[in-house]
């Protein structure tokens, strides 16, 4: 059912299925602070948002409301198959994610479900991303130095908490892999994910098993030298 806002005479649509483009707009402004209903409304509906500054309040909280329910809407649809994500794309939807999905919203579609038209679409496509995410950090919890049994907020913890940072923490390791060979760059990036893990995996046990061989050499120095 369709429904409508009355504004001097002339009506307005509440869309009841939000576009890509609608929710972008929309989560631009503070949902939790009811002087920014005016504008949400505007935004969504074209209603003059003169008029809508001097809407009765409770039929402003009506009219978010339904907005609400069309933003929490899913519907699935056809996303990226995240069985062949490149080491690159996932480096891009980490630090993309990190900065906010407010911020950068648009860019994570077009990588994730470039095909998505409408919000519950894409909030769907989303969504399951963000589970793939958190499984592929606990499955490589040792490589990333987290716990495996973390919940999402103690996940969140565990990553760097900007985008700036996030972007330097990744372009320091694949510099690191392509031992600092600008041209080799796109070739690591290009790279599956899995690949790419699997290796960074194996380097750091490799380097673990080197550190306590090291640790135990010195120790087993310090030993020899303390009997004379």
């Amino acid at each position: 059912m369709s429904i409508k806002i009355n504004i001097n005479e002339k009506q307005y649509k509440i869309p009841d299925r939000l576009t890509v483009d609608q929710y972008h707009k929309a989560i631009q402004f503070d949902w939790s602070d009811t002087k920014y209903y005016p504008m949400i409304v505007a935004q969504l509906t074209g209603a003059p948002i003169k008029q809508l500054m001097l809407a009765d309040q409770d039929a402003m909280l009506l009219a978010i409301g339904f907005m609400v329910k069309a933003m929490n809407d899913r519907t699935e649809c056809k996303m990226m198959d995240l069985d062949d994500i490149t080491f690159g794309q996932f480096i891009d939807l980490d630090v993309y994610l990190t900065g906010g999905l407010d911020q950068n919203f648009k860019s994570i579609i077009d990588i994730i479900a470039p095909r998505a038209i409408h919000a519950d679409e894409a909030m769907w496509a989303v969504d399951k991303y963000a589970d793939f995410r958190t499984y592929t950090y606990r499955q490589y919890s040792a490589l990333f130095g987290i716990n495996d049994r973390a919940t999402q907020e103690e996940l969140e913890d565990e990553i760097p908490k900007t985008k700036d940072a996030a972007a330097r923490a990744w372009y320091k390791i694949i510099v690191g892999l392509a031992n600092g060979d600008v041209l080799k760059i796109d070739e690591i990036t290009d790279q599956p994910l899995r690949k790419m893990l699997n290796f960074m995996a194996l380097q750091k046990e490799q380097q673990l098993e080197e550190n306590q061989r090291k640790l135990k050499e010195r120790r087993q120095y310090d030993l020899s030298r303390n009997r004379r």
